[in-house]
């Protein structure tokens, strides 16, 4: 299933000649990278919680400053793999210039699963902010009773969610009619995903990839 290509690769437009479309390319992915940075300098660096966020404004101004980024070479790997190793090497680099400070040990954090692996636990928050920012773009296309529905449903973080009776009673209309907005949100919901994925992948080989990976479907 196809859709149309609404967003240009951020990955590529960082190379583009006008400052504002650069601007906007890393925008989008510092919005959708921060967080798994951050989440791995505290597990692979065991770095505390402030001292990751520290690290991970300082990588992202690194690389803006040296152009770090706009030097991806797509055919070689995926950005993902990219930016780890980028990192790797930027928190390398910093601890030898900053002899004065104690190799940290090994801390307990607010992360599931404390045997997950570093590369694991940057996925698990690469997918997780791909999916907000997927969900506020759906917000901001459906501000209407139709998203309100989807997000009583589909995103409800209770241990049990409301049936579709309560939901139509709720907001005054048909079970029928939940049936129908949910159905038409999930499709809206992956179209919008893939939208954003798409401005996150260089190639479309790297789209499909990744979408194969998150969805578990071919695109």
């Amino acid at each position: 299933m196809a859709f149309p290509d609404t967003r240009q690769s951020a990955l590529l437009r960082l190379r583009n000649g006008d400052e504002s479309v650069r601007r906007q390319s890393w925008e989008a992915i510092i919005a959708a990278y921060w967080s798994p940075v951050q989440a791995y300098l505290r597990k692979r660096w065991n770095e505390s919680e402030e001292d990751a966020a520290d690290l991970t404004q300082a990588f992202f101004l690194s690389a803006l400053e040296k152009g770090t980024l706009v030097s991806y070479d797509p055919a070689r790997a995926a950005f993902r793999t990219y930016l780890r190793t980028c990192l790797d090497r930027f928190a390398i680099n910093f601890r030898k210039r900053d002899r004065r400070r104690p190799t940290a040990a090994p801390i307990d954090f607010d992360l599931p699963g404390p045997a997950e692996s570093p590369d694991a636990v940057f996925e698990r928050e690469w997918i997780r902010g791909l999916f907000s920012l997927a969900v506020e773009d759906l917000r901001n296309l459906h501000d209407d009773i139709r998203f309100r529905v989807f997000l009583a449903y589909d995103l409800n973080e209770s241990e049990v969610r409301p049936t579709y009776a309560e939901l139509a009673m709720r907001f005054g209309i048909t079970t029928e009619t939940i049936t129908n907005y949910l159905a038409a949100m999930r499709r809206q919901f992956r179209k919008t995903l893939l939208t954003r994925l798409r401005e996150l992948t260089a190639t479309e080989r790297e789209f499909r990839s990744e979408a194969r990976a998150i969805l578990g479907v071919d695109v």
